[in-house]
């Protein structure tokens, strides 16, 4: 599903994640922070080697049902390649003495790449303070060494594009060296100079543009190796975030491995001032031929068109949130789902195929399923909501009367209900295993395998237009305050929507882009809220009917 995409993987793939913003007062603080992420990513590491993840099971639907964990496994150490035609992924391998299993991060500091051991066999692991002298050798050393290649910027690339840059580029071995440390790496630390917002914007939006792309080229996005699964980003101005390649994993992992290192680095002491200081780490020296200079003036250039036709909003809905949709009897999930359908109808009058990602961890290696949610029920409650009541009539005295239409507002509760329930049925039968999308992107691969070429069905326009998603959403649910996940759309002319629920709002990230004719974010935004409202007054006026 994601190997054998073309497009660039930022923006059109990669999720960004934001952090809770800081204030730093110098330098030091940012390398004390980025010393603490690192050093519980050793540790998170370390358990994984082991085998210690403790197993998770399900809480609803078949209560008690073990979850697979293999996601968790696959994403530090994690390094997607590119290839023309399909990209593969570079895994490592289990260690089978743990102890002995040697550890690097790269830390990217002004478009630098610089390799740093935080494990190694001879000497155990660096200490928290160990590997912040190291950060901070980094930050004064890149602050003072002339403009670097941007050779980050080829993984923003058409990835055959990319793939073809990087056969180029391994020609050369030291070259291949840099490739090979950078797959093999932790994750990458990515410290950011200030700036790369948009004054326009808001501050939540800005920050997870930034972890999504970096700002543009100008600022940030050259300081990104886009195909490490695991990217942390600290902004000198106190902007913090993630951005993963979402290959490997989903999201419940990266953020589980997110909210763990926030969580344990505000409880942390100072990264204590080591005793001997370690040799100064080097940045990676690229040797770039005039052809990889052009790729790489080509890939600035191409990437700031996708930053600027990116149209972004983080919305914070302040109506109500999980509590009142409780109360309501209903799912908080479905009563977003069908918020959703509502808002897409309010804005054209029909529904199209939406994506909502259903977990498949009940099963070996399961990674989500589809749940649709443009349903005819959903339509038919979308539809009766967008109606509006009719006029009051004058009757045979000539004066108006003044009058409710309560078989209007009592249809459109039926209505609801009605969907709710399909809704229901949906996403259990999803998370169950009998959902109808793997099944049939299992049936087209085996027969494209198979065959050599793809049955008749499979070029239907109808199948086109089922797997064409218009709407593509997941519930992403942080525990940490001011902690959101957002994406863009996954087709030029959709809308990208992750909602995060809290007790009393909701976060919605939507996102499209400003070259469609058909999308626009603002106008998204202004519909769901519209919704929403709607849907409150609907179960208020029953609740005072009763």
């Amino acid at each position: 599903m994601y190997l054998k995409v073309r497009l660039p993987i930022p923006i059109n793939s990669n999720p960004g994640m934001v952090f809770p913003r800081r204030q730093f007062a110098k330098i030091d603080e940012v390398a004390d922070l980025a010393a603490l992420y690192i050093d519980d990513m050793l540790d998170y590491k370390e358990m994984l080697d082991r085998g210690e993840l403790p197993q998770e099971r399900a809480t609803s639907r078949e209560k008690g049902q073990p979850l697979c964990m293999e996601q968790f496994y696959r994403l530090l150490g994690v390094c997607r390649i590119p290839e023309v035609g399909k990209d593969r992924l570079e895994l490592p391998t289990r260690p089978n003495d743990p102890s002995e299993c040697e550890e690097l991060v790269i830390v990217a500091c002004r478009n630098y790449f610089y390799p740093i051991p935080v494990k190694a066999a001879d000497r155990g692991r660096l200490t928290p303070g160990e590997i912040q002298a190291q950060l901070l050798h980094v930050m004064v050393d890149a602050a003072g060494a002339p403009p670097a290649p941007r050779v980050g910027l080829l993984t923003t690339m058409n990835r055959d594009q990319w793939a073809k840059a990087r056969e180029q580029l391994i020609k050369d071995e030291n070259n291949r060296t840099n490739l090979e440390l950078i797959s093999r790496a932790l994750c990458i630390m990515c410290i950011d100079e200030a700036g790369g917002d948009r004054p326009e914007l808001d501050g939540d939006t800005n920050g997870l543009l930034r972890a999504m792309h970096g700002g543009g080229t100008r600022y940030n996005s050259a300081n990104r190796w886009f195909d490490k699964t695991v990217q942390l980003i600290i902004s000198s101005d106190g902007t913090i975030g993630m951005c993963n390649e979402h290959t490997p994993a989903e999201g419940v992992a990266v953020i589980r491995l997110a909210e763990r290192a926030l969580a344990r680095a505000e409880v942390a002491d100072k990264p204590a001032p080591p005793p001997v200081l370690l040799p100064a780490p080097q940045f990676m020296k690229w040797n770039l031929t005039s052809e990889l200079h052009r790729d790489i003036e080509n890939a600035a250039r191409d990437f700031d068109r996708q930053i600027a036709d990116l149209d972004l909003k983080v919305y914070t809905y302040r109506g109500y949130g999980r509590e009142f949709m409780k109360s309501c009897r209903t799912s908080p999930d479905v009563y977003i789902q069908l918020a959703l359908q509502y808002t897409y109808y309010k804005l054209y009058g029909y529904l199209v195929s939406t994506y909502e990602s259903a977990s498949l961890r009940r099963f070996h290696h399961g990674r989500v399923d589809n749940i649709r949610s443009a349903h005819s029920a959903a339509h038919a409650w979308a539809a009766a909501m967008c109606t509006a009541d009719t006029p009051p009539q004058p009757d045979d005295d000539g004066p108006k009367k003044v009058s409710f239409n309560l078989y209007g507002e009592q249809k459109k509760l039926e209505l609801f209900e009605e969907a709710a329930r399909k809704q229901t049925a949906i996403m259990e039968a999803n998370i169950l295993g009998r959902g109808i999308d793997n099944h049939l992107l299992g049936l087209r691969e085996a027969a494209r395998e198979t065959l050599g070429e793809l049955p008749e069905m499979f070029k239907d326009p109808t199948y086109g237009r089922m797997i064409e998603y218009k709407l593509s959403t997941s519930q992403v649910t942080t525990t940490t305050d001011n902690t959101f996940v957002g994406y863009g759309a996954v087709v030029p002319d959709g809308y990208g929507c992750s909602y995060n629920l809290k007790k009393d709002s909701v976060i919605f990230c939507i996102s499209s882009f400003t070259s469609s004719s058909v999308t626009n974010t603002e106008a998204f935004r202004q519909s769901l809220e519209e919704a929403l409202d709607s849907m409150k007054l609907m179960f208020q006026n029953r609740k005072v009917e009763n």
